[in-house]
């Protein structure tokens, strides 16, 4: 049984959102029965909940949800991680177009991209947006090396060839290849060129406690934080799935696993398909309004830092990444879920950050955390690492009344409400349920194909050697670890000084 751990370290968003939803439960004791499970409190969870209520609030056919956490609501990867909206625009495009061909990688970004306008239709839709910190805007890929450079330009230029300069999306993105502009747009000092598209960012804990809050509202679910699933079973000949907790048990009709890295805890289908791996985020104070635009600075294909400025009167920079660091010691990320520890030498890399990498940074150096070092300063975080590289979304193969959507690689912001709203009429119709699909999700592009979960893409990726893959992906880490970039100062942990 792998389960979170019990006392992951304080993440700035959480403890600055002060929810109420924290560790809350909206009864006393669990439900006898219900007809929707849906295990875990983040982001897919509640866009799952919020779906089921929007595609059945017309038909007067809500379904009874139960949701059940085994921390705080929300308190794993969506309440841990850069908050950024942020579409693989352009820089997947190779590798997705050899493994599927040019339109099907053109769909997968659109689909991505399509996060953007979904996103800013709901929260006008519910009148949340500033609530939850949400803005749309230009991000950037910041090249800081020759070899970062080619890597990115050649991305962009394959898309443009293979779709035009006036496709869907390339003509949202634009190459910035003199220095000087590029380092005055990004502010990132030594960079060599970068390229733009569109983004978005939000406060995705305040996001997913104010979707909680809405659904919660209708009466229509049960939110239980800090009670783990510790088994499901298949359906009975009456049609009933038990849900087993410390709490009792539950009958339900349907069952959501929503729990991304934790997905093969209750489905052994997925141990060798969704793995973790541990990432670190940190708060600095910034003066208002003085990163300008998201983005993310790039040495090779694994060395990187992303960041945002959240608003007034926030202003904190939320600044993750950190790899110059992390693959001294890739063990210590890929495949670990130790969140309740920080990694050696990266609260003292971030800090240093905004004077060494940011053009006329005016606040102190070192720079102060947003919070307290252990009080949300500089936190980790565990998120999925899929096997292919995309997520599992749909009803599981041979488990019938299960449904799924897990395995986002660390890229679930700009996939996730969509794939919720494709495993939604699923659920609905596996239950009987009448439904009416809302306007918003019409004009969005289906689930792309990558993403599908069938019984052929499981039993194909069951039959490759994950250790292989995992002992790879060190491997690499520790070739990058090599490079004059990770062996400053700051990014030699204090054991290699």
């Amino acid at each position: 049984m792998v389960l979170p751990n019990a006392n992951p370290t304080k993440s700035y968003w959480i403890e600055a959102a002060e929810s109420p939803l924290r560790v809350f439960r909206s009864t006393v004791d669990l439900p006898k029965e219900t007809d929707v499970v849906i295990v875990g409190s983040g982001y897919t969870g509640a866009a799952t909940a919020y779906w089921l209520h929007r595609f059945t609030e017309k038909n007067d056919s809500l379904p009874r949800m139960l949701m059940l956490e085994a921390r705080d609501i929300c308190g794993g990867a969506t309440g841990r991680n850069g908050g950024q909206l942020r579409p693989h625009a352009y820089s997947r495009y190779p590798k997705w177009s050899g493994l599927f061909g040019p339109d099907e990688a053109l769909n997968l970004i659109k689909h991505e991209m399509a996060h953007l306008p979904a996103f800013r239709e709901l929260l006008d839709h519910e009148g949340i947006a500033e609530e939850v910190c949400f803005r749309l805007g230009e991000t950037f890929d910041a090249a800081m090396t020759e070899k970062a450079w080619a890597r990115l330009k050649n991305a962009y230029m394959t898309m443009q060839r293979d779709h035009g300069e006036d496709g869907d999306v390339i003509r949202d993105c634009r190459l910035i290849d003199n220095p000087e502009v590029a380092e005055e747009f990004t502010q990132m000092k030594s960079c060599i060129g970068a390229v733009v598209h569109p983004a978005g960012q939000v406060w995705p804990y305040k996001f997913v406690h104010a979707l909680l809050r809405i659904v919660s509202q209708k009466g229509n679910l049960n939110l239980q934080a800090e009670t783990p699933v510790l088994e499901v079973s298949e359906r009975d000949a009456d049609g009933w799935i038990t849900v087993k907790t410390p709490r009792g048990d539950v009958q339900t009709k349907a069952v959501v696993h929503a729990t991304n890295r934790w997905a093969s805890h209750l489905l052994s289908d997925f141990s060798s398909l969704i793995f973790g791996c541990r990432e670190s985020l940190a708060s600095i104070k910034a003066p208002e309004g003085f990163i300008k635009h998201t983005g993310a600075q790039h040495w090779d294909h694994i060395v990187n830092n992303y960041h945002l400025q959240l608003p007034s009167p926030y202003n904190t920079i939320i600044l993750g990444g950190g790899k110059s660091v992390i693959v001294h010691n890739p063990r210590n990320s890929i495949l670990n879920d130790n969140e309740d520890r920080q990694f050696d030498g990266l609260p003292e890399f971030y800090q240093s950050w905004p004077a060494s990498d940011v053009a006329h940074w005016p606040g102190k150096d070192p720079a102060e955390l947003g919070r307290q070092l252990d009080e949300g300063g500089v936190w980790s975080g565990i998120e999925s690492s899929s096997i292919d590289g995309f997520p599992f979304v749909g009803a599981v193969p041979h488990h019938d009344g299960h449904f799924i959507a897990a395995g986002f690689t660390g890229h679930g912001m700009p996939r996730i409400l969509l794939s919720a709203a494709h495993i939604t009429p699923l659920i609905l119709s596996s239950l009987g349920i009448e439904f009416t699909p809302p306007a918003l999700v019409a004009p969005y592009p289906p689930l792309p194909k990558p993403f599908h979960l069938t019984s052929d893409r499981i039993e194909r990726l069951q039959k490759l050697d994950a250790k292989a893959k995992y002992e790879a992906d060190m491997k690499d880490a520790l070739e990058s670890a090599k490079e004059p970039f990770c062996n400053t100062e700051r990014s030699r942990p204090k054991m290699l000084r």
